[in-house]
């Protein structure tokens, strides 16, 4: 689970930014945390909801979040610049380092790891053992100016394990993170750490597809039955996800003929990937381990009321509303099963206030006790205290400088019956847009 995260000279955000889900003092809906039991440990937060006026800076949280994941998943080619975006509005900025911090939960063990880097080196990495009372050095190295000093205190069971790690330390690259370096030298000792960020983070862009929509159309399958039970609730007359299966041989009007050999070419047996064409369309294409290529078009499935009847409807027949609440149930159903961190830009995208608020509804009522949402959104209706604790609701605003700072409503003194939509609005807490006035010249929230 993530605990805190901070970003520093990264996209709008100068200064160090942290966005945290440590659970605050209020009492309310105590099934959004995950209590620790320890005094010493923090009660995490199960969402962070993150309100901005335009270009505040809400995207850029997302795109820090996938700019840590991917330098630490796919690491760097030999003397590949790091292509960092530092704040660009402050020139002495472009010369100094950039830095992200994550601490983190896995399996009740508290990490806090470390990464500061410039456009072609680290200067810094660090990956940290949070004990209750005290903190343990696990690795950390620290660039001289020609090459990296790394220093590995913690205990190896033999003297050739320590051996091992020293030599991993002198092979790597000065633009490669040294966790990557160990798991792609096939040791396991800090994979858990690795794996956090390759499997238990994902970020969805407003006009991402998502590429687990293909499960959506497996009967049986946990996705599918979450599509179902969800558009049934909302009653939205939408039965379910449906996958018409296609011959890969012949033409496809949406699929030029290259296109498609190309990518039977290029997939390998027992893998699967999602296609977007024209209008909307959607492809899922899957290569049996046999290197036999099967095609289906996705449809939703619509039920007659009077017969029960359903009728599959092509996606360019829906909303852009439904397409982005298709996109984003699997998501639902990952985190209804596995323990999982969704950061997902403009929630609110397309979709009407009811079907944003609902998604979190469910997200509470069904997700596993560990999963979290960090989300960012314009929707007003979500500004309520029956749906979400003072510590899950986030702003984010520009100063002077066009730097983006982070805060939370936990900071502030709200009233349990305090209207928070109409304080935000009234500029109470900050994050909303400065807008002139034609007739007096006048700027104000």
């Amino acid at each position: 689970m993530l605990v805190r995260a901070t970003f520093a000279n990264l996209y709008s955000f100068d200064a160090p930014q942290t966005i945290s889900c440590v659970a605050g003092k209020s009492r309310n809906l105590s099934k959004h945390m995950l209590k620790s039991g320890n005094r010493h440990k923090p009660s995490l937060l199960k969402s962070a909801i993150v309100y901005g006026a335009n270009a505040s800076g809400k995207s850029n949280l997302a795109k820090c979040f996938d700019f840590a994941i991917g330098m630490i998943v796919n690491g760097f080619r030999i003397d590949e610049p790091i292509k960092r975006t530092p704040f660009r509005l402050r020139p002495s900025a472009l010369r100094e380092p950039s830095f992200f911090e994550f601490e983190i939960d896995i399996d009740k063990t508290l990490y806090a790891y470390r990464l500061a880097f410039d456009d072609h080196v680290i200067l810094e990495e660090s990956l940290t053992r949070i004990l209750p009372t005290s903190e343990r050095t696990l690795f950390s190295r620290t660039w001289t100016g020609t090459d990296s000093k790394f220093d590995l205190p913690e205990h190896f069971n033999n003297r050739e394990e320590q051996q091992r790690f020293q030599f991993i330390a002198k092979s790597t690259r000065p633009n490669q993170p040294f966790l990557t370096e160990t798991v792609e030298s096939n040791s396991d000792r800090y994979r858990s750490i690795y794996d956090w960020f390759r499997y238990g983070v994902e970020v969805i862009y407003p006009e991402a597809i998502y590429t687990r929509l293909d499960l959506a159309a497996t009967p049986g399958k946990k996705i599918a039955h979450v599509y179902e039970e969800f558009f049934k609730n909302l009653g939205l007359g939408i039965a379910g996800i449906r996958e018409t299966q296609l011959d890969p041989e012949n033409s496809v009007k949406d699929i030029p003929a290259d296109l498609l050999l190309d990518l039977k070419n290029k997939l390998k047996n027992g893998s699967q990937m999602m296609l977007a064409g024209p209008y909307k369309s959607r492809y899922h294409l899957a290569k049996n381990q046999n290197g036999e290529l099967k095609l289906y078009k996705i449809t939703i499935s619509h039920e007659i009321a009077e017969t029960h009847e359903q009728i599959p409807f092509e996606l360019k027949d829906e909303s852009d509303g439904t397409l982005r609440l298709i996109d984003l149930i699997p998501a639902l159903a990952d985190m209804c099963e596995h323990e999982k961190l969704y950061v997902i830009d403009e929630l609110d995208r397309s979709m009407h206030a009811q079907l944003t608020r609902a998604f979190l509804e469910y997200f509470f009522s069904c997700s596993t006790s560990r999963s979290q949402i960090l989300a960012t959104t314009h929707e007003l209706d979500l500004l309520d205290l029956d749906l979400l604790r003072k510590d899950e609701i986030w702003f984010v605003e520009k100063d002077r400088a066009s730097a983006s700072h982070l805060y939370s409503l936990e900071e502030f003194k709200p009233r349990y019956d305090k209207d928070i939509r109409k304080g935000y609005l009234q500029g109470r807490f900050g994050g909303i847009p400065i807008i002139c006035n034609a007739q007096t010249g006048m700027w104000g929230k």
